[in-house]
């Protein structure tokens, strides 16, 4: 029998932070998260958290802590939307979507405008590719897309298979494009909003 405990049913998630909070490091106790206030973090960085999270299931599915099938999508919808903060990072007057599509179309003119240069295709096509299975950021959280034609969630169209090594090698590459185009707004060579 499960026993709740007086914490468990009434103490709020979410709490006034106090001095018996505070600690000498990130590894210390009390363990626990700091949200909104000077926690408030710019796209980049919530970006890298959500990468993070990736790349420490990827690790724990390869140390077969976990089983690949059961952390698929949160290990996909970290990746995504990770890959979506990055984008609005790097863009200035970003549209306000979840669409990887418009997201990445709206690079390819940043990188064009403040380089002189085309965009390399590859980054283009990979963003576009996680957008066609889970174009409104909703697939791999739910397993489905909301039509807007027909008002219904629909399950993912087709079956695939992701190779989890391959995933990760190309999420490390397209990070690292996007966090160089970052370096570059950061230095002055384009602007962004966050």
């Amino acid at each position: 029998m499960t026993v709740f405990t007086d914490d468990h049913m009434h103490r709020p998630l979410f709490e006034k932070p106090t001095a018996e909070l505070e600690r000498p490091n990130e590894w210390s106790e009390p363990l626990g998260f700091m949200v909104g206030g000077m926690a408030n973090h710019e796209y980049q960085h919530i970006g890298q958290q959500y990468f993070d999270a990736a790349c420490h299931l990827v690790n724990c599915i390869k140390n077969r802590d976990v089983a690949d099938c059961d952390v698929a999508n949160p290990v996909l919808y970290l990746y995504r939307h990770s890959i979506e903060l990055f984008l609005k990072a790097i863009l200035q007057d970003a549209a306000k979507t979840h669409s990887l599509d418009t997201l990445a179309e709206e690079y390819r003119a940043f990188i064009r405008e403040v380089s002189g240069a085309d965009c390399p295709e590859w980054i283009v096509t990979r963003m576009k590719e996680l957008g066609a299975v889970d174009p409104k950021s909703t697939a791999f959280r739910y397993s489905t897309n909301y039509d807007t034609r027909t008002k219904e969630d629909q399950w993912i169209d087709g079956e695939f298979h992701v190779d989890l090594h391959h995933l990760e090698s190309v999420m490390a590459a397209l990070k690292i494009a996007l966090t160089g185009t970052f370096a570059m707004v950061a230095c002055g060579k384009g602007t962004s909003t966050k």
